[in-house]
């Protein structure tokens, strides 16, 4: 087995870990990948027949990547089957508030 470095700077570099790769509507249709540097969540990306990419979407089954899609029964039932909170009706939202809140500090 082999390890693949990358580097942005070549001083500081980081281990590509590739996602798993496990059948939907189509065989090898999501890949689930491990949260990057420590932050974040598993998330799912979703591709259609000719590989072009459907959505992200996070293991709460909020969306990744500022996506947002309907997934396909087969593709929402095996995310269902590995733990992700998938919605009703297969939705996934990526909601942008206007506003911020404010949080006190004392």
């Amino acid at each position: 087995m082999s390890d693949v470095l990358v580097s942005d700077d070549d001083v500081g570099f980081e281990r590509l870990d590739e996602g798993k790769w496990v059948k939907g509507r189509f065989d090898s249709s999501i890949r689930i990948d491990q949260p990057t540097h420590g932050v974040g969540q598993t998330h799912a990306h979703v591709y259609g027949r000719k590989g072009d990419e459907i959505g992200v979407v996070n293991f709460d089954g909020s969306s990744s990547h500022g996506t947002k899609c309907r997934l396909s029964d087969a593709d929402a039932d095996a995310l269902r089957e590995r733990g992700f909170k998938i919605k009703a009706g297969n939705i996934v939202e990526w909601i942008v508030l206007p506003d911020q809140p404010e949080l006190p500090f004392g």
